[in-house]
């Protein structure tokens, strides 16, 4: 009797269950009541289908409840781009067959990595369908890149932003130099979330391989997706910010603008990098933006499990010292990262190559002097005189890990062929006015400088330090030296001026100056001479020259700013001049009132890269490329 009662529970239990069905979801049948064939996708299907290269097709199921009859139904498929087809435009089912299959075509070799597509199947016939079961089936169809977690390592922004992050590193098993890191920027509710890139792709580059039509020389250097930071800027009607890897704009497409983008250290088994660096374009589209391809450090990745070590070199050169003996030294303080333990120093002359000198002394080939943190003396070889530097090589392992040096003149063995002549005027019109507001020149006294030797080689001493003064930053303390050999054919080449507001390193050349570096003097001045500065009455005047802005504006300039990968046009207000102490008192006093009504801004332009749309930036190689075959 038990028995019975049991059985007579399980009858009462299935008949609760059927009359449940019967007001169910989508996915319930009444057996009863729906006549047919009941063609149907299953609930069960994913919502995406994984693709591989391996094949160029897969297959989805399609159901039906009645499988007395054979019969033959007609499938539409839909896919974005037309990626994917179906072999056929209809399924047929045989007599007793309950399950099958529609084949679905694609082209392995258009797959792309995490290119998802929607694909959308629909029974074509409703009469073969039942309201109880799906007659769609969507879902997204591509191939997820093959990537695994190597753990969490730090993403480091320091250019415009400044912030530290744990970001997940994961590595491409397919292609093991390509590399992901996961939640590179803040996601806060100040920034688009719908638009900032989830991750960050970047990959080692090979020597050979070719990065947007350029063919890539050098090893180790990193190529980098783009990715939206999800910065959005509230003063240009709030633009998008991207990263760009430098080869994606015209202007640092070749190569000698990636060279930041690199592998800064490599892990123990030496394929796996154990941090990187990115030298990005921060870029606005169709706006501008920050160009920061040739700086160190703006943004870092480092692998999880690396240790970092510290081989910073700081060293500032303070003057020649002699002892009692007689022996002369080179005077500087260093300062040294804590795992900069091995460090030499030795002074060799300007015209050597610094890092072939480092290379030289870490094999031991050339004998250096070991030093420590603090106040260092270097000896100065008897044979050194004139122009020399001071190159500090720190070493593990029998490798160079980092590298100092500083320029210094001293003439011990012999006559120190600069003279003073004292005091003269210079008015900028190439630096001050790109970063201040006012856009006005500045003139200044500068002590002046002739080469006895070489008469009509004049040398500004220390040029751009007042500008550095006024700016309250440091540096500027570097002498340019100006050839006016021929009066007619004055000349200044490209030379760094000691000043970085943050777009690069700044020099200063005029066009006389660059074609005289490619043509020699006698060429250029013969085929273009009224490119050139001229000096008389002791006042070197420098020429106005037209040129072409990006834009296709004629802009007026006199000489060039250089900064990074760009150049800017300088002397705008046609006021570039040189007064010599040896110039008339007219001149001088001319000189005098104008340093005396010079109203300078002394706060820096931070707003520089709107501003520079007003200087139209130019690339002096574009610009100068017609006269090239000169």
């Amino acid at each position: 009797m038990k028995i019975n009662k049991l059985y007579l529970g399980l009858f009462s239990l299935l008949a609760l269950m059927f009359t449940g069905c019967k007001d169910g979801g989508d996915d319930s049948y009444d057996w009863a009541t729906v006549s047919g064939n009941q063609v149907f996708f299953s609930n069960e299907l994913p919502a995406t289908q994984e693709i591989t290269r391996d094949v160029s097709s897969f297959t989805v199921p399609i159901n039906r409840i009645n499988t007395a009859e054979a019969i033959t139904v007609p499938v539409t498929l839909t896919s974005e781009d037309n990626f994917f087809t179906a072999a056929a435009s209809s399924v047929s089912f045989a007599a007793n067959q309950a399950v099958t299959y529609l084949t679905i075509n694609y082209d392995p070799s258009l797959i792309q990595y995490d290119e998802f597509r929607k694909v959308v199947l629909t029974i074509g016939d409703e009469t073969y369908t039942t309201p109880y079961g799906k007659s769609v089936y969507e879902f997204l169809g591509g191939m997820s890149a093959p990537y695994i977690s190597l753990g969490y390592g730090t993403f480091v922004e320091d250019y415009l932003w400044g912030f530290e992050r744990s970001v997940e590193i994961l590595q491409n098993q397919e292609y093991p130099n390509m590399f992901r890191a996961v939640g590179c920027f803040p996601r806060t509710s100040s920034y688009d979330l719908s638009v900032q890139s989830p991750y960050l792709d970047f990959r080692i580059l090979t020597p050979g391989e070719e990065v947007r039509g350029v063919t890539v020389t050098q090893p180790d250097l990193i190529y980098f997706e783009d990715y939206h930071t999800g910065y959005l800027n509230s003063s240009y009607d709030n633009a998008e910010i991207m990263i760009y890897h430098p080869s994606k704009l015209s202007n640092t497409k070749a190569e000698d603008y990636w060279l930041h983008n690199v592998v800064l250290a490599y892990q123990e088994d030496g394929k796996t990098p154990g941090q990187v660096q990115l030298a990005p374009r921060y870029y606005m589209d169709g706006i501008g933006g920050w160009n920061a391809s040739q700086e160190d450090g703006a943004i870092t990745i480092t692998f999880p499990g690396f240790v970092v070590r510290d081989y910073s070199v700081e060293y500032d050169y303070a003057g020649v010292f002699t002892n009692p003996s007689g022996d002369v030294f080179a005077m500087g303080t260093l300062e040294l990262g804590a795992d900069a333990t091995n460090v030499k120093a030795i002074v060799v002359s300007q015209d050597d190559d610094a890092e072939a000198v480092a290379d030289a002394v870490a094999a031991g080939e050339v004998e250096a002097t070991d030093v420590s943190a603090g106040t260092i003396y270097v000896p100065i070889g008897e044979e050194y005189t004139g122009k020399l530097q001071v190159v500090v090589v720190v070493i593990d392992e029998g490798e160079v890990k980092g590298l100092a040096t500083a320029n210094f003149e001293y003439y011990g063995g012999g006559a120190n062929p600069w003279q003073s002549l004292g005091m003269g005027y210079y008015t900028d019109d190439l630096i001050v006015p790109l970063f201040t507001e006012a856009g006005q020149s500045y003139t200044y006294q500068v002590e002046i400088q002739e080469n006895t030797e070489t008469p009509g080689i004049y040398r500004l001493v220390k040029l751009y330090a007042p500008v550095a003064a006024a700016f309250g930053e440091e540096g500027g303390n570097v002498d340019i030296e100006v050839n006016a050999e021929d009066p007619t054919g004055v000349y200044i080449l490209d030379q760094p001026v000691g000043l970085d507001f943050g777009y690069g390193a700044i020099s200063i050349e005029t066009d006389a100056g660059y074609y005289v570096s490619k043509y020699g003097f006698d060429a250029v001045k013969n085929q273009l001479p009224n490119i050139f500065a001229t000096l008389a009455d002791g006042v070197i005047s420098f020429p106005v020259l037209e040129g072409q802005s990006s834009s296709g504006a004629t802009v007026q300039y006199q000489a060039w700013i250089n900064m990074g990968s760009s150049s800017y046009y300088g002397g705008r207000n046609g006021e570039l001049q040189i007064v010599l102490p040896s110039a008339s008192a007219s001149a001088k006093a001319k000189a005098v009132r104008k340093a005396k009504a010079a109203d300078f801004a002394r706060r820096l332009y931070r707003n520089f890269d709107s501003y520079k749309k007003d200087m139209r930036e130019t690339q002096k190689i574009l610009k100068r490329a017609k006269i090239d075959n000169m």
